[in-house]
């Protein structure tokens, strides 16, 4: 796929993916360009050429993330067709879907979510990002739960996404032990059950 792409978007790819590598083992205040540079094998100033700060090079790797996320969650809906829960299970699936749930970008998606300065910056973009997953969740459960749907469909997902969060975290902490198959299986009978005693 990427070498489909013109030159300059292949490098510019290649460096986000560097400065995923990095921001994973050193964080946001340890993130260079020089060590993005070094992760991925070129000069500096090539790196500096794409995305001239450290300011610009965060937020292209934050939208790269953010796109890559909502294009795996809308392409597994779009395969789902229009039964309720099977978009439903498609996109518990999704958010631990292997392209986006890795170690590298769990640690790259806590530090956007936990240092004060990039939180605060990228606040409302990733709030945008995540009601729009939320909003589909929301109106498939809607779709299952009958009369009152909407309002029930809210805790619903509002629970459900705690869950998922919480998976997250615990996959980032504990990686060896964290077993993927069994978190998105605790995640649909979470979702059966509620659904049942709707």
């Amino acid at each position: 796929m990427a070498q489909n792409l013109p030159i300059r978007d292949q490098r510019r790819q290649e460096l986000i993916r560097a400065t995923i590598a990095v921001i994973a083992r050193h964080g946001y205040t340890g993130t260079t360009l020089a060590r993005v540079a070094r992760e991925a094998g070129v000069a500096t100033g090539l790196v500096n050429f794409h995305f001239q700060s450290k300011e610009r090079l965060f937020r292209e790797t934050f939208l790269h993330l953010s796109a890559e996320y909502e294009g795996v969650w809308r392409k597994a809906l779009g395969e789902a067709g229009d039964d309720p829960r099977r978009r439903l299970d498609a996109m518990i699936e999704a958010y631990f879907d292997r392209r986006i749930f890795t170690r590298e970008k769990l640690a790259v998606w806590f530090t956007f979510w936990s240092d004060a300065a990039l939180r605060d910056r990228y606040r409302a973009a990733a709030t945008r990002v995540e009601r729009r997953y939320v909003a589909e969740m929301e109106a498939g459960i809607a779709a299952l739960t009958g009369r009152n749907g909407q309002r029930r469909a809210n805790d619903i997902s509002l629970a459900l996404s705690a869950m998922i969060d919480g998976f997250w975290l615990q996959a980032l902490i504990y990686p060896r032990r964290f077993d993927r198959v069994e978190a998105v299986a605790s995640c649909r009978r979470f979702l059966a059950e509620k659904l049942a005693a709707s």
